[in-house]
């Protein structure tokens, strides 16, 4: 007897074999495609859970750009009752336009005036029978050479600009004898600070909806991994009877996790997104929101979704997966679930 003992114990013990990555990711879709409607329940939730992310995001950023592209109407309805006030009714008004390099509300304001029944002339302030403009209007970062072509040519005739003007473009305007005027809309004190209160509040209310958002979507993803590693325990008992250790265990969990992440997370991005986009078109009109949406920051929202839904997927894996690992396998195999 003791002689069977030292001849078993002489033997070589070998090592236990832990199957590679790649093996391990192969065994995942297997068994995803096996379960694949359990699979498809999983996924769901994680993609749901996205969608309200980038649905939120998303109507956060279309809000942002609607208000922007109110606010630039506002300050061209605002310099065109101001240049009403101080020339008059613009319909046969001959105007020189100076633009350069201008913000976006300088050009919606050129394109007003073009459209008010005014005459828009090129910068040189000439028409094509040699008269004159009535007065000029210097918008955006204007070339002072181009500018001086229409200056030269009005003499005590009006100078207008809308942004505050430099020394040098007070000089250029009166050594060509014309008039400076300047028709900038200033925010009283108290609308300034009303403005960046509302900023806050809303940028304020953004984050709060946005970690809830989170907890939502980490919420469902738990939910469904847990759902998950519960209807398998006697998958994982069969595991761990032919010899599968713990980690290997823990290693399928977090690579099927990361698989549905993924997936789920990339169409939960695309489903949100159009969706916000779709609900705000029908509210302010499909053009004006594809016109003024910046589709790389949607796409980086869709970017940040993605990867937000795979780390949520996987931080969410580790409790079931521990669980999974930690079961004995007798009690895995009896298991009734």
């Amino acid at each position: 007897m003791a002689g069977s003992v030292q001849s078993i114990h002489s033997q070589d013990v070998q090592d236990q074999v832990i199957l590679p990555l790649r093996v391990a990711a192969g065994i995942c879709l297997n068994g995803i495609r096996t379960r694949l409607g359990r699979s498809a329940v999983t996924l769901s939730g994680i993609a749901l859970g996205i969608a309200f992310l980038m649905a939120v995001l998303c109507g956060f950023h279309v809000k942002h750009a609607m208000r922007g592209e109110a606010g630039v109407a506002r300050d061209i309805d605002r310099r065109m009752a101001a240049l009403r006030g101080s020339i008059g009714m613009l319909e046969g008004k001959t105007l020189a336009v100076v633009l350069r390099q201008g913000s976006e509300t300088d050009q919606g304001f050129a394109r007003s005036l073009a459209s008010s029944g005014a005459t828009v002339l090129a910068p040189d302030g000439l028409t094509a029978e040699g008269g004159e403009a009535d007065a000029v209007v210097l918008l955006g970062r204007y070339n002072p050479e181009l500018a001086d072509g229409a200056l030269s040519r009005l003499r005590g005739k009006p100078v207008f600009v809308f942004d505050k003007p430099s020394a040098q473009t007070a000089e250029r305007v009166a050594a060509s004898g014309g008039r400076l005027e300047y028709l900038g809309i200033e925010l009283r004190p108290d609308e300034v600070a009303r403005a960046r209160r509302r900023e806050t509040q809303e940028r304020s209310r953004m984050y709060w909806i946005a970690a809830v958002s989170l907890l939502i979507t980490m919420g469902c993803i738990a939910s469904a991994m847990l759902m998950s590693v519960t209807e398998r325990f006697r998958e994982i008992g069969t595991m761990k009877c032919l010899g599968a250790l713990s980690s290997f265990v823990v290693k399928l969990f977090l690579i099927e996790s990361l698989i549905l992440g993924l997936v789920g997370a990339a169409l939960g991005s695309l489903a949100g997104g159009l969706f916000s986009l779709l609900a705000y078109s029908y509210t302010f009109g499909f053009t004006k929101v594809f016109a003024a949406v910046d589709f790389a920051t949607l796409g980086l929202y869709g970017v940040l979704g993605v990867a937000a839904g795979v780390v949520l997927a996987i931080v969410a894996a580790i409790y079931p997966a521990r669980v999974a690992a930690r079961m004995i396998p007798a009690t895995a195999l009896a298991s009734h679930v």
